[in-house]
């Protein structure tokens, strides 16, 4: 049954205070912020942000927000279920591709001293 707040229930709705999630998160929340709030694992498998690891509620966004500092390598390649060799030629590419790669150089040089 479909119910319609009448023009007095709603004109009081717009009036009301905010509950806190409301203050926190605005009036719709996204899911991986409820996920947050109540600390429930995703179960939305086919989310682009849905990774399989449940300390960080199996989501991505999640688990950026909780690091905010990053991750390590290691810690990416935990939660990819790929192999810590395999994450870093991914990431070194990513630095050719942007160009960074004479940077990438000095910080090699810089840990071998």
């Amino acid at each position: 049954m479909f119910y319609r707040k009448s023009p007095s229930e709603q004109e009081a709705d717009k009036n009301r205070d905010l509950e806190e999630i409301e203050v926190r998160y605005g009036k719709d929340p996204t899911c991986f912020e409820v996920h947050e709030k109540w600390h429930l694992g995703c179960d939305q498998k086919d989310c682009r942000n849905w990774i399989d690891f449940s300390d960080d509620l199996n989501c991505a966004v999640v688990c950026a927000r909780k690091y905010e500092g990053g991750l390590s390598l290691r810690e990416v390649s935990e939660r990819m279920n790929v192999s810590f060799p395999r994450v870093s030629q991914i990431e070194h590419a990513a630095f050719r591709k942007l160009g960074l790669e004479p940077q990438l150089e000095e910080f090699e040089d810089f840990q071998s001293e």
